[in-house]
């Protein structure tokens, strides 16, 4: 917890780094009293700011330094473009902060659910082999590493942030296919 000073906490902390003696009087209302009050209403002010930052840097809070987390992370997406939600752009730099990418069809299905609200289907292919059932897609060998993903929903820019996060070893495929869902 942070804790917090008011300017009393301030200037009897001032007064009391005072030297002792008469000429440094510390009677409510004297000059040095005058003085100390006056600077810890200083103080106080900076001590607000100084905790509102804390609040406003944090990535998961911050508004102020969003910006620079944003630049920090390598936001805003180029798929993408600009989020204008504050809460977005928030959530956005906390999970490049601490996610990383997998590469099973789960990850791809969530991380598509959750950022943009789409519903997706990922179909892995296989090379045909003998005894493939036929109501299967089939192909060579390099179907091996191809996926596709299909939606009732539009994939626009999600072939974009796919193609980047994927594996490197695999080929993606995008299309609708409303008829198949």
């Amino acid at each position: 917890m942070i804790p917090h000073y008011t300017s009393k906490n301030f200037r009897d902390a001032l007064l009391n780094l005072l030297p002792m003696g008469p000429i440094w009087s510390r009677e409510e209302g004297g000059m040095i009293w005058v003085w100390a009050t006056i600077i810890g209403k200083s103080y106080e002010r900076n001590s607000d700011r100084a905790i509102d930052l804390l609040k406003v840097s944090f990535p998961a809070t911050a508004t102020e330094l969003i910006t620079e987390w944003e630049n920090t992370v390598g936001l805003p997406d180029s798929c993408v473009g600009p989020v204008e939600d504050i809460s977005v752009r928030q959530m956005l730099v906390v999970d490049r902060l601490v996610s990383s990418v997998e590469s099973s069809i789960e990850f791809y299905i969530e991380y598509a659910k959750k950022y943009f609200g789409i519903n997706i289907i990922i179909d892995q292919y296989s090379p045909f082999r003998f005894g493939t059932s036929f109501n299967k897609p089939f192909g060579y060998e390099e179907w091996s590493h191809t996926w596709r993903i299909r939606s009732d929903q539009e994939l626009g820019f999600l072939h974009c942030i796919f193609s980047r996060i994927a594996p490197a070893h695999t080929w993606i495929l995008f299309g609708p296919y409303v008829n198949e869902l």
